[in-house]
């Protein structure tokens, strides 16, 4: 809007009619909007292939057998889709860390656990 009516008062101010000022303001609005357009596409280009890989990567811990990892991995895959939120992002990759490091832990052998969890 700002745009549209800067151009039309510079046009206005330097003698043109009601309708070259409109003209002219519609010529900024329509600038401003195609380089918005541009960013907006670069934007996405430059995120579109970390998400891809993060999408093929996240495939096989959607199919594993403890559902914290199934669950983390879902809740990550929401916060990428929302980049601009890094708090949320943030908490999904601790959480994510989290189940991970528990589901691939060494276990404790039998004897270990039988004598309450003592390594030794």
């Amino acid at each position: 809007m700002l745009a549209f009516t800067g151009g039309a008062a510079r046009a206005r101010i330097a003698g043109g009619t009601d309708v070259l000022s409109g003209l002219v303001g519609l010529g900024r609005a329509a600038e401003l909007l195609s380089r918005e357009r541009v960013a907006s596409k670069q934007t996405v280009a430059a995120v579109r292939e970390p998400l891809t890989r993060a999408a093929t990567a996240a495939a096989p811990l959607m199919r594993c057998s403890d559902p914290a990892v199934v669950t983390a991995t879902e809740q990550l895959l929401n916060a990428l889709s929302d980049v601009e939120n890094t708090a949320r992002l943030e908490a999904a990759l601790e959480v994510f860390g989290r189940a991970v490091n528990a589901a691939t832990a060494p276990r404790l052998s039998w004897w270990t656990r039988r004598r309450g969890g003592r390594a030794g």
